[in-house]
C-alpha cells in the first residue's frame, strides 16, 4: 500500500560535545572562514558592477520603447480603422503596440502531471522536499589571560573557553534541497537528494487576446460595451508569444489552487471567518473541479515516481522508496558514527520520511491585462505579440521589452513602472554595497594608518561614506559614461572626496586609541 503524506514536523537530538580551553579556531575551519570573509569582501564590488550594468541597459531599452511610436490595438471611439490598415501600421519597422484586453483564451498545462488549468496565463509548480535540518548551538565560557603587547607593557585579555556544542535536527518540509553530508551526524539524518518534480513554470504557447474598441479607457465599463456593442463583437485579435510572459504578469499575485469536488468553493472555516472580521485579506485560493485530474493517474509523473493527488491544500504527493542497497548502507553510516541504536521519541512520531516530494500549482489568473510589444505575422496563427530586444547595448533580457501587466494600464504607465522596478532593484544591490563599505573602509584605513573602529561613530561613518561613493561613482562613469549623467556622476564624486579626506584626517592613528 502507498504511503500517505504527513505535515507534521519531527525533532531529535544529536550529540554534544565539551571542548576544553580557548575556543580558537584553527584547522579547515578556520580556513573556510578566511575564505568566506575574503569573498565576502571581494564579490560585491563585482555584484555592484553588474547591477549597474543591467539597470543601464534597462533604462536605455525602456527609453528606447517610449521614444518609439505605438500603435494602440483598441481602436478609439470614433477613429474606425479597419483591421487590415491596422495590424498593418503596427507590424511598421521599430513600430510597438499596446492593447489591453479582457477576453483572454489560454489553457495553461504541466504535461508532465496531465494537469491543465484553464484562464491561466500562467502556471507554476512549487515543489517541496521532507528534509533533514541541522542546527547547531554553543555556549562558552568567558575566560581571562595576561598578553605581551609590541611596546613590552602587559594587559589583561578575554576570552571564550570551555565550550559546549550541541547538534539539534527537525525533519520538515522545504522548498530546497538539503545536502547532509556536511551534517555531524549524517547517517541518522540522510537527506536523499531525490528531485523527480522540480518546481518550474508553464505557460501557454497559443494565448489568445482580444482587443475591443475603447477597451483601454480608465473609464471602460464592461457592462455599458455588451450593450452598446452586442452586434459588433469583433476587435483586432492577437496571440501572446511564450516569451512575454518569461517574467509573469505584473501586479498580479499567484493563486495557489486546490482541487476540489465538482469545484464549489468550501465553506469559511471559523478561523477565517475570525480574521476575516478582523480585517484580514480574504483567502485567494482558486478551487478547481476534480474532473480536471481524470488523466493524471496515466501521466509520466505518477507512473514513473508514483505521484497522486492527496489534498490537503492541492497536492500532489511522491513517497520515497528506498533501496536495499542503500538501506544497508544507510545503515552502516549509522554504525560508524555510533546512531544505529540511537532511538529517541522523534522516531515514534508520524512524519514525513526524508526523500517525500510534493508539490501544488499556482497560478496568475488577470481578468484584464494590458501588453506591450512588437507585433508579427504567423502563417499559422495570424498576428502574434513578440518581446522587442535591443542587440549590442548588454544584457539581453534587461534590453528586451515585452510587458504584460494586471489591469489597465497605457503605454507610458507601463514603462515607467518597469523603470521604477529596475530602479529600486538598483538601490537595493546599491544597500547592499554601502553595507560591504563599512567592514571594508577599515581595512582601508589600516593601509593608510588610520583605526576607523578606535574612531567615534561620525567618522566611521564618513570613511563608510567616502569609500561607497568612490566605489559607486567609478562603475556610474564607467557604465553610463561621461556624458548622460555627468552631474550626479560629479556630486558623488565630491561626496567620495569630502567624507574621505575628513575621515583620514579625524580618524585616530594606529596605536593612539579611540578618538
Amino acid at each position: 500500500m502507498t504511503r500517505g503524506m504527513n505535515t507534521m514536523p519531527t525533532a531529535r537530538k544529536g550529540r554534544t560535545y565539551y571542548t576544553p580551553g580557548p575556543n580558537d579556531r584553527g584547522g579547515v575551519g578556520g580556513m573556510c572562514s578566511v575564505i568566506a570573509v575574503a569573498m565576502l569582501l571581494v564579490v560585491p564590488p563585482f555584484v555592484l558592477i553588474a547591477s549597474e550594468s543591467s539597470r543601464h541597459t534597462r533604462f536605455v531599452a525602456l527609453s528606447d520603447a517610449l521614444d518609439s511610436d505605438i500603435v494602440e490595438l483598441n481602436r478609439r471611439h470614433g477613429h474606425r480603422q479597419s483591421e487590415e490598415a491596422l495590424l498593418g501600421d503596427a507590424m511598421r519597422p521599430g513600430t510597438l503596440v499596446h492593447g489591453t484586453s479582457s477576453r483572454i483564451e489560454t489553457v495553461s498545462t504541466d504535461h508532465e502531471m496531465a494537469v491543465s488549468i484553464p484562464g491561466a496565463l500562467t502556471l507554476r509548480r512549487n515543489a517541496e522536499y521532507c528534509q533533514w535540518h541541522e542546527s547547531k548551538s554553543q555556549r562558552c565560557e568567558t575566560c581571562t589571560r595576561t598578553v605581551d603587547a609590541s611596546d613590552g607593557s602587559t594587559k589583561e585579555e578575554r576570552y571564550q573557553c570551555n565550550c559546549i556544542t550541541e547538534y539539534n535536527y527537525v525533519k520538515s518540509w522545504t522548498n530546497r534541497r538539503i545536502n547532509s553530508l556536511g551534517f555531524d551526524q549524517p547517517g541518522a539524518h540522510h537527506n536523499p537528494q531525490r528531485d523527480p518534480m522540480p518546481s518550474a513554470t508553464f505557460v501557454d504557447d497559443r494565448a489568445k487576446l482580444t482587443f475591443r474598441e475603447g477597451e483601454g479607457d480608465s473609464n471602460y465599463d464592461d457592462y455599458d460595451d455588451r450593450n452598446q456593442h452586442q452586434q459588433h463583437e469583433g476587435g483586432v485579435q492577437a496571440s501572446l508569444h511564450p516569451d512575454m510572459l518569461s517574467n509573469g504578469v505584473r501586479g498580479q499575485p499567484y493563486r495557489p489552487v486546490d482541487f476540489v469536488p465538482h469545484g464549489r468553493t468550501p465553506p469559511p472555516s471559523f478561523f477565517s471567518r475570525f480574521f476575516s472580521f478582523l480585517g484580514w485579506p480574504p483567502r485567494s485560493t482558486r478551487y478547481e473541479p476534480m474532473q480536471l485530474l481524470r488523466r493524471t493517474p496515466d501521466s509520466p509523473a505518477a507512473i514513473r515516481d508514483n505521484f497522486v493527488y492527496v489534498g490537503q491544500g492541492g497536492y500532489f504527493f511522491s513517497p520515497y522508496e528506498s533501496s536495499t542497497s542503500s538501506t544497508l548502507f544507510n545503515y552502516f553510516a549509522q554504525y560508524l558514527e555510533g546512531s544505529l541504536f540511537d532511538w529517541q521519541m522523534g522516531d515514534l512520531m508520524p512524519s514525513c520520511t526524508a526523500g517525500d516530494v510534493r508539490f501544488h500549482y499556482a497560478v496568475q489568473d488577470p481578468a484584464v491585462v494590458s501588453v506591450l510589444g512588437q507585433l508579427r505575422r504567423d502563417g499559422r496563427e495570424g498576428a502574434k505579440i513578440t518581446p522587442r530586444t535591443m542587440m549590442g547595448i548588454g544584457d539581453v533580457s534587461a534590453a528586451t521589452v515585452g510587458l504584460v501587466h494586471a489591469g489597465r494600464s497605457g503605454a507610458r504607465a507601463m514603462l515607467l513602472a518597469e523603470d521604477s522596478d529596475s530602479k529600486n532593484r538598483a538601490h537595493v544591490i546599491r544597500l547592499v554595497a554601502f553595507l560591504w563599505s563599512i567592514p571594508a573602509s577599515r581595512l582601508a584605513g589600516v593601509a593608510f594608518e588610520r583605526e576607523l573602529g578606535e574612531s567615534s561613530f561620525l567618522i566611521q561613518t564618513e570613511g563608510t561614506l567616502g569609500l561607497f561613493c568612490a566605489l559607486l561613482g567609478a562603475v556610474w562613469l564607467v557604465v553610463w559614461g561621461e556624458t548622460f549623467g555627468a552631474i550626479e556622476t560629479a556630486m558623488v564624486f565630491f561626496l567620495a572626496a569630502a567624507s574621505g579626506f575628513l575621515a583620514y584626517k579625524s580618524a585616530a592613528r594606529k596605536g593612539s586609541g579611540r578618538r
